[in-house]
Protein backbone atom coordinates (compact mmCIF):
# COMPACT_ATOMS: atom_id res chain seq x y z
CA UNK A 1 0.00 0.00 0.00
CA UNK A 2 1.50 3.34 -1.10
CA UNK A 3 -0.36 6.65 0.57
CA UNK A 4 -0.32 9.94 -0.41
CA UNK A 5 -1.46 12.38 2.54
CA UNK A 6 -2.63 15.98 1.04
CA UNK A 7 -2.44 18.85 3.55
CA UNK A 8 -0.27 21.82 4.72
CA UNK A 9 1.43 22.35 7.85
CA UNK A 10 -1.57 23.89 9.67
CA UNK A 11 -3.35 20.34 9.57
CA UNK A 12 -4.06 18.97 12.80
CA UNK A 13 -3.98 15.54 11.38
CA UNK A 14 -0.97 15.62 9.40
CA UNK A 15 1.81 15.09 11.96
CA UNK A 16 -0.33 12.18 13.83
CA UNK A 17 -1.23 10.40 11.08
CA UNK A 18 2.37 10.60 9.45
CA UNK A 19 3.42 8.91 12.68
CA UNK A 20 1.01 5.90 12.97
CA UNK A 21 1.84 5.07 8.92
CA UNK A 22 5.18 4.92 9.99
CA UNK A 23 4.95 2.65 12.96
CA UNK A 24 2.47 0.61 10.97
CA UNK A 25 5.01 0.41 8.24
CA UNK A 26 2.46 1.88 5.88
CA UNK A 27 4.58 3.89 2.76
CA UNK A 28 3.51 7.71 2.45
CA UNK A 29 4.28 10.88 1.21
CA UNK A 30 3.00 14.36 1.60
CA UNK A 31 1.86 16.82 -0.95
CA UNK A 32 0.39 20.47 -0.48
CA UNK A 33 -1.06 22.61 -3.49
CA UNK A 34 1.42 25.74 -4.15
CA UNK A 35 1.96 27.98 -6.86
CA UNK A 36 5.55 27.64 -7.57
CA UNK A 37 6.95 24.35 -9.08
CA UNK A 38 7.06 21.13 -7.91
CA UNK A 39 9.82 20.91 -4.96
CA UNK A 40 10.95 17.96 -2.73
CA UNK A 41 12.59 17.86 0.76
CA UNK A 42 12.97 15.72 3.36
CA UNK A 43 10.64 15.31 6.12
CA UNK A 44 11.03 12.70 8.86
CA UNK A 45 11.07 9.63 7.04
CA UNK A 46 8.43 10.88 4.24
CA UNK A 47 9.29 13.09 1.03
CA UNK A 48 7.28 16.09 0.61
CA UNK A 49 6.30 17.68 -2.08
CA UNK A 50 4.54 20.63 -3.51
CA UNK A 51 2.11 21.10 -6.93
CA UNK A 52 0.67 23.69 -8.65
CA UNK A 53 -1.60 22.07 -10.65
CA UNK A 54 -3.84 19.09 -11.17
CA UNK A 55 -1.21 17.46 -13.51
CA UNK A 56 1.11 17.97 -11.65
CA UNK A 57 -0.22 16.04 -9.17
CA UNK A 58 -1.27 12.99 -11.30
CA UNK A 59 2.27 12.98 -12.46
CA UNK A 60 3.27 12.50 -8.63
CA UNK A 61 0.37 9.97 -7.79
CA UNK A 62 1.51 7.99 -10.96
CA UNK A 63 5.68 8.36 -10.61
CA UNK A 64 4.91 7.01 -6.44
CA UNK A 65 2.44 5.03 -7.65
CA UNK A 66 0.01 5.02 -4.85
CA UNK A 67 -2.98 3.33 -4.27
CA UNK A 68 -5.07 5.71 -2.05
CA UNK A 69 -5.52 9.59 -1.31
CA UNK A 70 -6.21 10.97 2.02
CA UNK A 71 -7.20 14.41 1.21
CA UNK A 72 -6.45 16.45 4.42
CA UNK A 73 -6.56 19.81 2.51
CA UNK A 74 -9.92 21.29 3.50
CA UNK A 75 -9.54 24.22 5.64
CA UNK A 76 -11.86 24.72 8.42
CA UNK A 77 -14.25 27.52 8.24
CA UNK A 78 -14.22 29.68 11.02
CA UNK A 79 -15.33 33.00 9.88
CA UNK A 80 -18.83 34.58 10.89
CA UNK A 81 -18.35 36.21 7.83
CA UNK A 82 -20.88 35.27 4.93
CA UNK A 83 -18.69 36.45 2.01
CA UNK A 84 -15.42 34.61 3.96
CA UNK A 85 -17.48 31.93 4.67
CA UNK A 86 -18.62 31.37 1.18
CA UNK A 87 -15.11 32.24 -0.50
CA UNK A 88 -13.73 29.56 1.48
CA UNK A 89 -16.07 26.80 1.24
CA UNK A 90 -15.44 27.48 -2.63
CA UNK A 91 -11.83 27.29 -2.03
CA UNK A 92 -12.46 23.91 0.05
CA UNK A 93 -14.47 22.44 -2.85
CA UNK A 94 -12.29 23.61 -5.99
CA UNK A 95 -9.36 21.74 -4.14
CA UNK A 96 -11.72 18.35 -3.58
CA UNK A 97 -12.46 18.14 -7.04
CA UNK A 98 -9.14 19.14 -8.09
CA UNK A 99 -7.92 16.15 -5.78
CA UNK A 100 -10.44 13.92 -7.79
CA UNK A 101 -9.70 14.47 -11.21
CA UNK A 102 -6.24 14.03 -10.73
CA UNK A 103 -7.04 10.09 -8.60
CA UNK A 104 -9.12 9.14 -11.52
CA UNK A 105 -6.05 10.03 -13.86
CA UNK A 106 -3.58 8.60 -12.22
CA UNK A 107 -5.96 5.30 -11.84
CA UNK A 108 -5.79 5.45 -7.40
CA UNK A 109 -7.92 3.45 -6.09
CA UNK A 110 -9.29 5.06 -3.44
CA UNK A 111 -9.46 8.27 -1.40
CA UNK A 112 -10.41 8.99 2.28
CA UNK A 113 -12.21 11.97 2.83
CA UNK A 114 -12.54 13.53 6.96
CA UNK A 115 -15.93 15.34 7.01
CA UNK A 116 -17.67 16.94 9.74
CA UNK A 117 -20.90 16.23 12.02
CA UNK A 118 -21.79 19.60 10.75
CA UNK A 119 -23.34 17.95 7.93
CA UNK A 120 -26.39 16.99 9.84
CA UNK A 121 -27.19 20.93 11.39
CA UNK A 122 -30.09 21.24 13.58
CA UNK A 123 -31.73 17.21 13.01
CA UNK A 124 -33.31 15.57 16.02
CA UNK A 125 -33.20 12.10 17.42
CA UNK A 126 -31.27 9.17 17.05
CA UNK A 127 -28.65 10.53 14.63
CA UNK A 128 -27.28 7.42 11.97
CA UNK A 129 -25.08 7.95 8.49
CA UNK A 130 -28.36 7.37 6.47
CA UNK A 131 -30.00 10.53 7.32
CA UNK A 132 -31.17 13.64 5.18
CA UNK A 133 -28.24 15.76 5.81
CA UNK A 134 -29.68 19.78 6.50
CA UNK A 135 -26.83 21.90 7.13
CA UNK A 136 -27.36 24.77 8.83
CA UNK A 137 -23.08 26.82 8.83
CA UNK A 138 -21.07 27.41 5.69
CA UNK A 139 -18.61 24.34 7.37
CA UNK A 140 -21.23 22.02 6.60
CA UNK A 141 -22.84 22.88 3.97
CA UNK A 142 -19.19 22.53 2.21
CA UNK A 143 -18.66 19.28 3.62
CA UNK A 144 -21.97 18.03 1.99
CA UNK A 145 -20.95 19.43 -1.50
CA UNK A 146 -17.73 17.73 -1.10
CA UNK A 147 -18.90 14.41 0.02
CA UNK A 148 -21.44 14.69 -2.40
CA UNK A 149 -18.69 15.27 -5.41
CA UNK A 150 -16.69 12.21 -4.12
CA UNK A 151 -19.92 9.87 -4.18
CA UNK A 152 -20.86 11.13 -7.49
CA UNK A 153 -16.73 9.80 -9.02
CA UNK A 154 -17.45 6.97 -7.64
CA UNK A 155 -20.82 6.33 -9.72
CA UNK A 156 -18.91 7.76 -12.65
CA UNK A 157 -15.22 6.23 -12.35
CA UNK A 158 -15.46 3.87 -9.94
CA UNK A 159 -13.15 5.64 -7.77
CA UNK A 160 -13.65 4.02 -3.90
CA UNK A 161 -14.12 5.97 -1.02
CA UNK A 162 -14.73 6.40 2.72
CA UNK A 163 -15.98 9.26 4.45
CA UNK A 164 -15.47 10.06 7.91
CA UNK A 165 -17.61 12.37 9.58
CA UNK A 166 -15.53 13.62 12.63
CA UNK A 167 -17.07 16.55 15.85
CA UNK A 168 -13.86 18.89 17.06
CA UNK A 169 -10.84 17.09 16.81
CA UNK A 170 -8.49 17.81 19.91
CA UNK A 171 -5.05 16.76 21.23
CA UNK A 172 -2.44 17.92 17.99
CA UNK A 173 1.32 18.07 18.69
CA UNK A 174 0.80 21.72 18.46
CA UNK A 175 4.76 21.66 18.47
CA UNK A 176 4.25 21.20 14.62
CA UNK A 177 1.34 23.08 14.63
CA UNK A 178 0.71 27.04 14.81
CA UNK A 179 -3.06 27.17 14.63
CA UNK A 180 -4.11 26.03 18.34
CA UNK A 181 -7.01 24.24 18.37
CA UNK A 182 -9.87 25.39 21.12
CA UNK A 183 -8.96 22.77 23.73
CA UNK A 184 -5.26 23.57 23.55
CA UNK A 185 -5.92 27.07 23.55
CA UNK A 186 -8.04 26.60 27.09
CA UNK A 187 -5.81 24.54 28.76
CA UNK A 188 -2.33 27.16 28.59
CA UNK A 189 -4.88 29.40 29.67
CA UNK A 190 -5.75 27.48 32.72
CA UNK A 191 -2.60 26.56 33.13
CA UNK A 192 -1.09 30.40 33.30
CA UNK A 193 -4.12 31.11 35.64
CA UNK A 194 -5.72 33.25 33.21
CA UNK A 195 -9.36 33.40 32.75
CA UNK A 196 -10.45 31.22 29.94
CA UNK A 197 -12.42 32.21 27.17
CA UNK A 198 -16.04 30.35 27.53
CA UNK A 199 -18.47 31.74 24.63
CA UNK A 200 -21.96 31.85 25.38
CA UNK A 201 -23.28 28.91 24.10
CA UNK A 202 -26.42 28.16 26.41
CA UNK A 203 -24.43 25.12 27.66
CA UNK A 204 -24.78 23.57 23.98
CA UNK A 205 -23.17 20.09 24.49
CA UNK A 206 -19.87 19.48 22.36
CA UNK A 207 -18.56 16.32 20.74
CA UNK A 208 -14.71 16.01 21.18
CA UNK A 209 -12.80 13.35 19.57
CA UNK A 210 -9.42 12.71 20.92
CA UNK A 211 -6.39 12.67 17.63
CA UNK A 212 -5.68 9.49 18.39
CA UNK A 213 -8.83 7.80 18.08
CA UNK A 214 -9.36 10.08 15.04
CA UNK A 215 -6.04 8.56 13.45
CA UNK A 216 -7.92 4.95 14.19
CA UNK A 217 -10.25 5.51 12.48
CA UNK A 218 -8.35 6.92 9.40
CA UNK A 219 -6.06 4.03 9.29
CA UNK A 220 -8.80 1.30 9.46
CA UNK A 221 -10.39 3.33 6.49
CA UNK A 222 -7.37 2.45 4.22
CA UNK A 223 -8.13 -1.58 4.33
CA UNK A 224 -11.70 -1.03 5.11
CA UNK A 225 -15.13 0.68 4.64
CA UNK A 226 -15.10 0.41 0.51
CA UNK A 227 -17.60 3.68 -0.35
CA UNK A 228 -19.43 3.58 2.84
CA UNK A 229 -19.65 6.69 5.16
CA UNK A 230 -18.97 6.82 9.11
CA UNK A 231 -19.85 8.78 11.82
CA UNK A 232 -16.33 8.93 14.22
CA UNK A 233 -17.79 10.38 17.36
CA UNK A 234 -17.67 9.25 21.37
CA UNK A 235 -20.36 8.76 23.28
CA UNK A 236 -20.47 11.79 25.21
CA UNK A 237 -20.68 15.07 24.83
CA UNK A 238 -19.93 18.16 27.16
CA UNK A 239 -20.21 21.90 27.62
CA UNK A 240 -17.53 24.40 27.73
CA UNK A 241 -18.41 24.56 31.42
CA UNK A 242 -17.50 21.10 32.40
CA UNK A 243 -14.49 21.21 30.15
CA UNK A 244 -13.00 24.17 32.18
CA UNK A 245 -14.02 22.13 35.31
CA UNK A 246 -12.27 19.05 34.12
CA UNK A 247 -9.21 21.03 33.34
CA UNK A 248 -8.77 22.48 36.20
CA UNK A 249 -9.34 18.93 38.12
CA UNK A 250 -6.59 17.57 35.67
CA UNK A 251 -4.22 20.41 36.77
CA UNK A 252 -4.76 20.11 40.23
CA UNK A 253 -4.70 15.97 40.82
CA UNK A 254 -2.18 13.60 39.75
CA UNK A 255 -4.72 11.13 38.55
CA UNK A 256 -7.37 11.47 35.89
CA UNK A 257 -9.91 13.45 36.53
CA UNK A 258 -13.36 11.41 37.49
CA UNK A 259 -16.87 13.11 36.88
CA UNK A 260 -19.99 12.54 36.26
CA UNK A 261 -20.96 11.03 32.46
CA UNK A 262 -21.47 13.32 30.01
CA UNK A 263 -24.29 14.19 28.09
CA UNK A 264 -25.34 10.92 25.69
CA UNK A 265 -24.56 11.42 22.23
CA UNK A 266 -27.45 11.22 19.78
CA UNK A 267 -24.98 10.23 17.36
CA UNK A 268 -24.41 6.85 16.79
CA UNK A 269 -20.89 5.55 15.86
CA UNK A 270 -21.97 1.90 15.55
CA UNK A 271 -22.13 1.79 11.79
CA UNK A 272 -17.75 1.98 12.37
CA UNK A 273 -18.03 -0.22 15.37
CA UNK A 274 -19.05 -3.48 13.30
CA UNK A 275 -17.69 -2.35 9.56
CA UNK A 276 -14.24 -0.69 10.31
CA UNK A 277 -13.58 -2.55 13.99
CA UNK A 278 -13.34 1.55 15.45
CA UNK A 279 -14.01 2.11 18.89
CA UNK A 280 -13.38 5.66 21.19
CA UNK A 281 -10.41 4.73 23.27
CA UNK A 282 -9.67 7.99 25.12
CA UNK A 283 -12.07 9.56 27.36
CA UNK A 284 -12.36 13.54 27.47
CA UNK A 285 -10.74 13.36 30.78
CA UNK A 286 -7.93 11.32 29.74
CA UNK A 287 -7.82 13.25 26.54
CA UNK A 288 -7.41 16.62 28.33
CA UNK A 289 -4.52 15.05 30.32
CA UNK A 290 -2.67 13.91 27.73
CA UNK A 291 -2.79 17.47 26.12
CA UNK A 292 -1.53 19.25 29.69
CA UNK A 293 0.92 16.78 29.59
CA UNK A 294 1.88 17.48 26.27
CA UNK A 295 2.13 20.91 26.53
CA UNK A 296 4.66 20.94 29.32
CA UNK A 297 6.97 19.08 27.51
CA UNK A 298 6.74 20.80 24.71
CA UNK A 299 7.28 24.46 27.17
CA UNK A 300 10.14 21.94 28.48
CA UNK A 301 11.99 22.14 24.95
CA UNK A 302 11.38 25.24 24.54
CA UNK A 303 13.17 26.24 27.80
CA UNK A 304 16.09 23.76 26.92
CA UNK A 305 16.31 25.76 23.71
CA UNK A 306 16.22 29.28 24.92
CA UNK A 307 19.05 28.33 27.84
Amino acid sequence: MRVLITGGQENEMKYALMEELKNKKIHYITAEHQRENNVCSSLGNSDFYTFSNSRELVELLMMQQINCVIHLSNKTITSNSMKDSFDQSEENIACTVEVLEACVQAKVNKIIFPSSIAVYGDITGNITEEMTLQPVLFEGLSKKIEEKYIQTYHTLYNLSYTILRFPIVYGQPSIHNQNEGMMEATIKKVLENRPPIIFDDDGQKKHLLYISDAIEAIISSIYKGENEIFNICPEEKFSMKEVVAIIQSAIKDDTFYAMEEGEKNRISARKAQLQLGWHCKVSVAQGIRFVIEDIKHNEGQTNQTLK
